[in-house]
């Protein structure tokens, strides 16, 4: 492997991913040795808020206009018919009819009498369904001619902000991966879903939907796909889909990158504790404190995410969420896996080792101060699962996360003992889809279990020679 010295920052539009004098890159432009974790947590809420607010439904030549842009926006064909302009109304959007003006003539009103069922005079057609935003940017030869899609993990932010396109390419960008296809001549497409908590199956609809646009555009040789975490398996039901009803055209490859085929692991305790602890805060007493207000309006948002259609879809043991899970499981076993072009899977979690956690369940306790408790158990505990955290695979930390988000607001509930520790979130056995033999290649396993999504420099120059291998 050529490496080589640089003397001057490469050219990266991610902040997060510009290189200082003197570090070491290889042939493909990777910084050697670099490791970047991309976060499933929300960190620039307020510009995803901004973002999210300006994206609204187009009309269809509001649509095309946009589609010369760098941002897609990605919605289905079928349409729904809104009338802009009512016979004896306003159109919509227009100004009130000023004071004093002249009023329908005297034939327009016996017509308008006569027939009272109101006519449109104008008629819109809107997408049904918005799925999502492709981010392109073109390769270094500036023509849409290799495009390799990623399709965005799961994103978890309680004050319900998108995905910022600049987030999103930092993460890919970290080790210079987005730059070093760009300047290859890829034509990287970041794919964001607009609506992640409405299931699997939806979201795959919308890739569906972008590989469709893809392939109107003249000039395209080839399309691949990377789909990180949640992504991996949205994008395997989407082109299985297309394989059992017809052919993958011009797709060249798939890589799933620790995604969870089989499930992930997020703690049951937690998520019946936090219901437990919003049941036991007295809702009268709390109002009368801003405090007691916000901590349970944060519990609430917890909650509320907790209960999506797509995390019931993916955790494994949710306490009401069993029928979208084996929903979802029935019908990935009924598609099975993408057959007709090559694919690698990528995963955090080691082949064999362990996280290694204690074998004995560790906990933590919380206390719900008594001039908010309500009756029944003031102590709540949550207790570690040995048996499933200390699986290799990709980890997380959720006990620590959640122990730390009750120690860090203020309100009624106290961690008096926090024991976090990290355990295995994407089981490396949920990344491969319950068997190697599903995949052509299966990247080298990491020699010990890694952070889920953890982008290192090993697994980036890896998708870089795959796509090299396979994409024309």
């Amino acid at each position: 492997m050529k490496i080589k010295t640089i003397t001057m920052a490469l050219l990266a539009i991610s902040v997060n991913s510009a290189y200082a004098q003197n570090q070491e890159v290889d042939e493909y432009g990777l910084t050697v040795g670099a490791s970047h974790t991309i976060s499933m947590f929300g960190k620039d809420a307020q510009n995803a808020e901004k973002e999210r607010l300006t994206t609204p439904f187009k009309s269809l030549a509001a649509q095309r206009m946009a589609s010369t842009s760098s941002t897609w926006y990605i919605s289905s064909t079928e349409m729904n018919r809104v009338c802009e302009w009512w016979d004896g109304e306003d159109p919509r959007g227009a100004d009130p009819q000023p004071s004093g003006a002249a009023s329908m003539s005297e034939s327009d009103a016996q017509e308008f009498a006569i027939t009272p069922q109101r006519t449109c005079r104008l008629w819109s057609e809107y997408p049904r369904y918005f799925y999502g935003y492709a981010d392109v940017y073109m390769g270094n030869d500036n023509r849409l001619n290799k495009p390799v899609v990623v399709v965005q993990p799961y994103h978890v932010d309680i004050s319900d902000a998108s995905y910022t396109k600049q987030a999103f390419y930092n993460d890919v960008n970290s080790g210079g991966l987005m730059s070093s296809l760009r300047n290859a001549g890829y034509d990287v497409i970041l794919y964001r879903y607009r609506s992640q908590d409405k299931g699997i199956e939806y979201n795959a609809d919308g890739v569906k939907r972008l590989l469709e646009v893809i392939n109107s555009k003249s000039g395209v040789s080839s399309t691949s796909f990377v789909g990180l975490s949640m992504g991996g398996v949205v994008t395997r039901f989407a082109l299985r889909e297309i394989e059992k009803t017809g052919s993958l055209n011009n797709v060249a490859t798939f890589i799933s990158f620790d995604a969870p085929h089989l499930g992930a692991n997020f703690p049951r305790s937690i998520l019946d504790n936090t219901n437990r602890l919003l049941d036991k805060v007295d809702s009268s007493l709390c109002g009368l404190s801003g405090t007691c207000r916000e901590a349970r309006r944060q519990l609430q948002a917890i909650q509320a995410k907790l209960n999506t259609k797509t995390f019931k879809e993916l955790i494994m043991d949710t306490p009401s969420g069993a029928s979208d899970r084996s929903a979802l499981l029935s019908k990935l076993a009924s598609l099975g896996h993408v057959q007709t072009v090559p694919t690698l899977a990528i995963t955090n979690g080691a082949q064999s080792r362990t996280q290694g956690a204690p074998s004995s369940i560790m906990t933590s306790h919380f206390k719900l101060h008594r001039k908010w408790y309500n009756g029944g158990s003031k102590y709540f505990k949550v207790h570690t699962k040995p048996s499933v955290d200390n699986t290799a695979g990709g980890y997380a930390n959720f006990y620590q996360v959640f122990s730390d988000l009750i120690a860090e607001q203020k309100h009624p509930i106290t961690p008096y003992v926090t024991k976090g520790q990290k355990h295995s979130f994407v089981s490396t056995r949920s990344a491969l889809a319950g068997s190697a033999n599903y995949w052509d290649e299966v990247a080298a396993y990491p020699s010990n279990n890694e952070a889920h999504m953890t982008l290192t420099y090993t697994k980036a120059r890896k998708i870089r020679e795959w796509l090299d291998r396979y994409q024309n």
